[in-house]
Formats: C-alpha cells, structure tokens, sequence
C-alpha cells in the first residue's frame, strides 16, 4: 500500500467517527446520563429500644413503630423504572435488622409523569410481573415498577412511598452493654443512577433487672359472725401493705404487668355494695371445701415508689406501652395483658415512659371482698388465698 493512500485511508476513518458521533451520541448520552434518585429521608431512627416501651407480639417479638419513606426517581428522556431495594435478606420476605431482628418493605401510592399507576414486581429489568397491585411487598431481589397497560410503564419522573415494618426477637433486647443497631440497604434503579442510601438505626438499653416480693399483704382473721347479714359482699382492707422491689445492674426503664391471676377461676364479684368493678381488675380469692367461690379482690400500686433517683410517681398504660399517662393516684391493677404500670419523675415526662433506675421499691395494697354470707358454707374455717404473679417488662 503506498504512502499516500495510507493518507487517504485514515482521513476517510476520521470522517466516519465524526460522523457517528454526530448521529448516535445524543442517544448514547442520554441512556448514560444520571438519573436523580431521592429518599424523604436516609435514615430511619427507632431511638432508644427496650422491653417496656415495646408492644410485643403474639409470637414474643417487638413491633418497631412502622415509618414511612418518599422515594423519587427523575430522569432526562423516559425509560423503564424498574427500583430494587439491595440490602442483607433475613428470609424471602424480609430484611435483615441486627442478628435478631428484621424488617419487611411496601411501596404503595405510585406516580408516573404526573399520574398515578400500578405496582408490578418483576425479577429483572421489564420482566413477566409476578403480581400487580397498587401497594404491593418489596422482597429481596424483585423489584417493583410502575405498570400500565399490560407492560412495565416508561417514563422520566416516577414517585411512591416506603413503608418500614421492622420487628426484633425478645432476645435481641437483652444486652449487657449499650448497643447500636444498624442495617443499611440502597435503592438501585441500574446503570443510569446513583443508588442513595437507607439505613435504620436504634439504641439498645443494656441491663438486666431481678423482681423480688419483700412483703406479702395481709388480711388477718375474720369471724363468721362479721360478715355482711343483708345479703352483701363484706369488705375488708388489708391490715399491711405488700411490697415489691427491682434491682437492675444498669439503669433500666422498665413496666409492671400482672403477668396472670393463679385463682382467675374462682372469682366471686362484689355484691350489694356502690362500687362496681370490671372483671379484669377482679382477682380471685380460691374457693371452699365445698367448691364455692369465697370472693374475690382489688389490688392497687402506690402511686409513688422509691428509687435511686428519689420518688417517683406513677404512669400507665392500656394498649401494651404504645403510649403512656400520669396516674395522679394509686393505680388499680388489671390482668389485661395490654395493662402496664411504671413510674417517672414528673407528670410532664410521663408521655416518654418509665424511667431509667437501677433500683425501686413499690408497696401495693389491696381490698378483699368475701361473698354474701349465705353463698357460703361456714362449718370450718376457710381460707381465703389470693396468689398472682407479675412480671417486669424492659
């Protein structure tokens, strides 16, 4: 080949690069070009975690407050939005929070260019959807896109929102040491994208605290003769108070609850008196020889109890430590399993829950209620024994 069409050869390859630079690069540039991906937020705070401000669940865990992320997709020319969420699986279903813990994703409420659309998830970019909905489950390794006439839906601005459940084991919370959880997971719409990340985080209270009964209540003896003779249920205040102490190896927030009443079968509630009381606040009181129910009692914590910080005073809370209020008074004790009691410094904090002591003193006391003397059989003596136990929750 000689010199000079060697010359001719490279000017002709230089014209042809030009020009297919001219004609593709638009289109290539704008495939490259960088999506703006956004989060509401990129980071989920649960603050600080411990037994007495969780409600558990029916299977021993501890349900998170659920939060809720926007998520926004933004891109210059339109094209498949297909969003996975890449974090550590704990099964098919969830997410993995901490070794003990887990938490499940939902995207609902979707927006493609200004109009809402369905929700379908697919296994790889514009695959067959495996279920379509509007709100639909976010599991490891799927992804959801918008989807509209039968086929994953293209466009340049696509929003919806996250929705967080986590949950952790009961175990999880039994530290030694303060601990911080974290999980981070980042939502990838491919190539053409920053993937921003989400993370979850909380601040697990160390500790471990032990529940002793220094003082059992008392009633002292009573004569037949001293029962109510008009058909009433006869009441009697307890002669001494009982008392419970906790003492924790860290400072601890934490809960009482009546864990069961151990003689909810034999029950008699109070007749012919004013006051009335609902069962869950009725404990029994055992039966006679003869099987009949001998009454049946009404316990109250102190409204304020002793602690290494000085007095504090008494809280509760009905539906399992989800929200708190100041009791004002004595608090009448329930077998409900939603029912806790606790105690803080001032009527102000009691919407933040107990507060962290690592040693308390609460006395109780109670009123017994034995039944109309004539549903009883009196030949001997009887003994009225009321047994029930509680448990601390932190």
């Amino acid at each position: 080949m000689s010199t000079g069409r060697r010359h001719v050869t490279r000017t002709m390859l230089r014209v042809a690069t030009w020009l297919l630079a001219a004609w593709f690069t638009p289109a290539a540039f704008a495939q490259d070009r960088p999506c703006d991906v956004t989060l509401g937020t990129n980071q989920i705070d649960y603050g600080r975690l411990s037994r007495a401000t969780l409600p558990a669940d029916a299977y021993g865990g501890f349900s998170l407050p659920t939060r809720t992320v926007a998520l926004h997709v933004r891109c210059s020319e339109p094209r498949d939005m297909v969003v996975f969420f890449r974090g550590l699986a704990a099964a098919a279903e969830d997410f993995r929070f901490t070794g003990q813990g887990r938490f499940a994703l939902h995207l609902r409420d979707g927006v493609l260019d200004g109009a809402r659309v369905d929700l379908a998830q697919v296994d790889h970019q514009a695959g067959v959807p495996g279920e379509v909905g509007r709100a639909l489950a976010w599991r490891p390794g799927q992804g959801l896109a918008p989807w509209a006439g039968g086929s994953v839906a293209r466009g340049r601005d696509f929003s919806a929102l996250m929705v967080i459940e986590a949950t952790v084991d009961e175990g999880a919370l039994r530290v030694s040491d303060a601990a911080r959880w974290s999980a981070t997971g980042s939502i990838d719409i491919g190539p053409a994208a920053e993937s921003p990340d989400l993370t979850l985080q909380a601040d697990v209270q160390p500790g471990r605290c032990d529940v002793d009964v220094l003082r059992h209540l008392s009633f002292g003896q009573l004569r037949s003769t001293e029962l109510d003779n008009r058909g009433a249920s006869t009441p009697i205040p307890s002669k001494g108070n009982g008392q419970i102490q906790v003492l924790c190896d860290a400072p601890m927030p934490f809960a009482f609850r009546v864990r069961s009443d151990e003689r909810t079968g034999s029950v008699a509630a109070p007749a012919g008196i004013a006051t009335s009381y609902p069962a869950a606040r009725l404990f029994g009181l055992g039966r006679t020889p003869a099987g009949q129910a001998i009454g049946s009692y009404v316990l109250r914590w102190a409204a304020t109890a002793t602690t290494d910080r000085g007095e504090l005073r008494a809280i509760t809370s009905s539906d399992d430590g989800r929200s708190w209020s100041f009791a004002g008074d004595a608090v009448m004790a329930s077998h409900a399993e939603t029912e806790r009691v606790g105690y803080v410094d001032t009527a102000a904090s009691a919407a933040m829950g107990p507060a962290a002591v690592k040693a308390l003193r609460v006395d109780l006391d109670a009123t017994i209620y034995i039944a109309p003397k004539h549903t009883l059989s009196l030949g001997e003596e009887i003994q009225a024994d009321g047994l029930v136990t509680f448990e601390i929750i932190y």
